[in-house]
């Protein structure tokens, strides 16, 4: 499993999303790493991570971090998921509770509806074609058209870059297991201070799901920030979700 870590402090792990990798964090984790210990990971057969043979459940990635942590010798951490990665914080906070300290969840989900599960099969459609149909699928559902429109170049090298190392069997068994989670019966356990961030505009994970995600956890707060879809972390988002995590951190 590849990881990265430094810094020094309370430990603040980082999860990506679906086809990402821990480098989806640089912006936050290079302004935090001076106050905090920072974790990233690569889940499986994302980043530089091997997928293995076995078959991949959300617990599977719950179990990698748990064996993470026990090899760090990390006792407690404030979780930071996107996405898929949120509902990976989600399942480990249920299962090790006595780990977490916090959770952040970034335009995630606690159970894969009617739409997102749409969504979600039409995805698997397109990477069973080949990762550059899944990425030009998923463009337009995670960024509004503006930032498409005034990154085109950079947009499509990424896609190049992208495309050399993706493992697509590894996206479709992450796909998976988005289709296959639901937690909702778990939320009620969860009792550590929970930040919720979403995108007004999210196609994915609906702004109506990250409310309904917000009542069912007891000590929750719920920030929406405008003129974005799923992906939170562009332009001047950043700073507000840079500013959102520093100020949840204190008081949690």
């Amino acid at each position: 499993m590849n990881y990265k870590l430094e810094g020094n402090g309370k430990t603040l792990l980082f999860i990506h999303g679906l086809s990402d990798n821990l480098l989806y964090w640089e912006f936050l984790t290079s302004n935090l790493k001076h106050e905090y210990q920072i974790l990233r990971v690569d889940l499986r057969g994302h980043g530089q991570s091997e997928l293995g043979k076995e078959e991949i459940t959300i617990d599977t990635y719950v179990d990698d971090l748990n064996n993470l942590l026990e090899q760090l010798n990390i006792q407690k951490v404030n979780i930071i998921g996107f996405s898929l990665g949120g509902a990976v914080a989600l399942d480990f906070a249920v299962r090790y509770a006595h780990k977490v300290d916090s959770i952040v969840m970034m335009s995630s989900f606690f159970k894969t509806d009617g739409e997102s599960r749409k969504i979600l099969l039409q995805l698997k459609n397109a990477l069973n074609i080949g990762f550059e149909e899944f990425y030009d699928t998923i463009l337009p559902m995670v960024l509004c058209p503006e930032v498409i429109d005034e990154n085109k170049m950079e947009l499509e090298l990424l896609k190049e870059i992208s495309s050399k190392d993706a493992n697509t069997e590894a996206y479709i068994n992450a796909v998976d297991v988005c289709l296959n989670f639901n937690a909702e019966k778990e939320l009620s356990k969860i009792r550590v201070p929970t930040l919720i961030l979403a995108g007004k505009y999210d196609e994915i994970y609906t702004l109506s799901m990250q409310k309904e995600l917000c009542d069912k956890i007891e000590n929750s707060q719920l920030v929406v920030f405008d003129d974005v879809k799923h992906n939170l972390l562009v332009g001047k988002t950043n700073a507000k979700i840079l500013s959102a995590l520093k100020e949840f951190f204190k008081i949690s």
